[in-house]
């Protein structure tokens, strides 16, 4: 499997890229009115459509390899004063929760890797799609000129590496409708279209894509907390109340926050905590766990610590974490 690497936006100056595909407008519309809300903007490049998926109601997240790219859509959010959460990450390894989000939109990004690369990725976007979540993307077409005159070099069967301008390095995939299918074959496949496209003012270059729009088979398994919730933990508080973020200077920690000694979390990290019933900044925590929040995206989860052995209700630990939790989509479980 090659290594990803990303578009080097830096240096691309069409205006187009900064316009949503026809296509965005029409999934604007199904999506909302099929009642889709959680969306995943997945190589979001400078953030056309996760502009336009924010304007349209959704709560938007955007992933992409580029951190040019990325900074570019912060920009764009401050301009427009938005705000949903903007990741640097790898399409191959999402750094989401299982079954986090409704939809995926996702154009001419999940060609940009090889033949093992693909099958990955479309692993992952079941992985973090809903039960029946649906995505529409493209991969490009094995017709394409680029493919059938080779112009870069030869990876396998199905992938070729583009040598110069702004995709210079980076593996292309191409398919045809066999392995289309092969690659939906956990979905339900709803639309299958492939287009050849032609050079425009808008888009100056010749093409050929399939488009699918598919939706995700398979059960829902509802995450358990069971060999958590109830336990007694102890540890240290890094961010004591009335801590300032150290990145986020308009952020004050309104409870201590800290981690678990000893306890690793998916993010590699020692696991983290809000610590309640504690009204003085505080240097070590010894508690009962009595809840977890889980974020859908992203890939760490907040133990809800109680140091006076209370039991907070669900509204009494929304309104204590807002502060930092109101940047990210999650749901408590108890």
């Amino acid at each position: 499997m090659v290594s990803s690497k990303e578009w080097d936006w830096k240096n691309i100056k069409s205006e187009s890229w900064l316009k949503p595909s026809e296509e965005s407008f029409y999934y604007a519309e199904k999506w909302r009115a099929e009642g889709r809300t959680r969306m995943l903007d997945l190589g979001c490049g400078l953030g056309r459509h996760s502009i336009l998926f924010d304007a349209k109601g959704f709560k938007v997240t955007a992933i992409d390899l580029s951190e040019y790219g990325v900074n570019h859509l912060r920009e764009w959010q401050k301009k427009n004063g938005t705000d949903f959460r903007t990741v640097v990450g790898d399409m191959k390894k999402l750094p989401f929760a299982d079954n986090a989000f409704d939809c995926i939109y996702s154009y001419h990004v999940l060609s940009h890797t090889d033949t093992e690369g693909i099958k990955q990725v479309m692993s992952e976007v079941r992985r973090v799609l809903k039960p029946g979540g649906e995505i529409y993307f493209d991969l490009c077409a094995k017709n394409a000129w680029q493919f059938t005159q080779c112009i870069g070099d030869r990876i396998d069967e199905n992938t070729i590496r583009f040598v110069g301008g702004a995709e210079d390095g980076i593996p292309h995939f191409f398919a045809d409708e066999e392995l289309m299918r092969g690659l939906l074959s956990d979905f339900r496949i709803n639309v299958l279209r492939h287009v050849d496209t032609l050079a425009t003012p808008l888009y100056n270059a010749t093409g050929s894509h399939w488009f699918a729009e598919a939706d995700a088979e398979k059960e829902y398994v509802k995450p358990d907390f069971s060999g958590i919730i109830g336990t007694t933990v102890s540890g240290k508080i890094d961010r004591p109340l009335g801590s300032v973020h150290p990145r986020i200077p308009d952020m004050t920690y309104t409870v201590n926050y800290g981690y678990v000694d000893g306890v690793f979390a998916d993010d590699g990290a020692e696991q983290d905590i809000y610590l309640l019933g504690e009204d003085k900044p505080a240097e070590t925590f010894t508690g009962k766990v009595i809840a977890v929040w889980h974020r859908y995206n992203d890939v760490e989860d907040k133990w809800i610590v109680s140091a006076d052995g209370r039991d907070y209700t669900d509204d009494e630990i929304a309104e204590k974490i807002e502060f930092q939790e109101k940047f990210f989509d999650g749901e408590l479980f108890r």
